[in-house]
């Protein structure tokens, strides 16, 4: 394993597999997680229990963040995360994570060992599988908030595409929050296909993301995807067909 700092001081990792780091170098692992994701996702979530999908777990940041936001709360969490790599996770009782995650090293560890994590407030289970296939899987609850954090469209297309974010509608609660490292306008268009509303969120200590949500917000205010399909030389979302792979749906 070969842990690479990221500018805000956290580490993160090199996939050799898609080509790509697990988070952005120059925003950060921590600062990633913690002001595209948790942060706006949290603000915009008045329930006391709050189930999460987690697409993709990872190094675990954005599951592990979110229990140290809340662990003086007294909200409680369920978070489901699909991921292919069950030899990553194992090694993640090595990964040298931010201080601040000291209060939960038990829970990394035992997610290390089984792959899920129990208490009264907090759960945690990653599903050692496709994320897709998790998503044509899936009949449990809706989710108030998913993280879509997959890696790029370039390196994972499959999980950009309108029939992907399709799945997203079925799984997302009418009023479920949807965040996502990326900006551009293809996925945002992708998303608004589905009858998503689309807003940029921006914060200081990182670049622009996206918010997307069934429901109008009124804490954001609301990009006008209309005009950018008239407007924008390069907003065509990506399709299945596009990439050549058979899903059912």
């Amino acid at each position: 394993m070969k842990f690479i700092q990221s500018e805000d001081g956290s580490f993160t990792m090199f996939s050799e597999r898609f080509g790509e780091h697990y988070h952005s170098t120059k925003d950060g692992a921590l600062s990633e997680s913690l002001y595209k994701h948790i942060i706006p996702a949290l603000s915009l979530t008045t329930k006391n229990h709050i189930q999460i999908l987690d697409i993709s777990f990872g190094l675990g940041f954005n599951s592990l963040t979110t229990l140290y936001s809340l662990w003086n709360s007294k909200k409680s969490v369920e978070i489901h995360s699909p991921e292919i790599d069950e030899e990553l996770v194992k090694s993640l009782r090595d990964f040298p994570y931010p201080k601040i995650f000291e209060p939960l090293e038990s829970v990394i560890l035992e997610i290390a060992e089984t792959g899920k994590y129990e208490s009264e407030r907090f759960k945690i289970y990653v599903y050692f599988k496709d994320g897709r296939e998790f998503l044509k899987e899936w009949r449990g609850s809706n989710f108030d908030i998913v993280f879509q954090d997959a890696f790029s469209p370039k390196s994972s297309p499959e999980f950009w595409t309108v029939e992907y974010f399709k799945e997203i509608k079925r799984v997302i609660a009418c009023n479920g929050i949807l965040t996502t490292y990326s900006s551009a306008t293809p996925i945002r268009m992708a998303l608004f296909e589905n009858g998503f509303h689309i807003y940029t969120y921006e914060h200081q200590k990182v670049r622009s993301g996206t918010i997307a949500s069934l429901n109008r917000l009124e804490e954001l205010e609301e990009i006008d995807m209309e005009r950018k399909r008239v407007v924008s030389t390069n907003w065509k979302p990506l399709r299945d067909e596009d990439i050549a792979i058979q899903v059912e749906l």
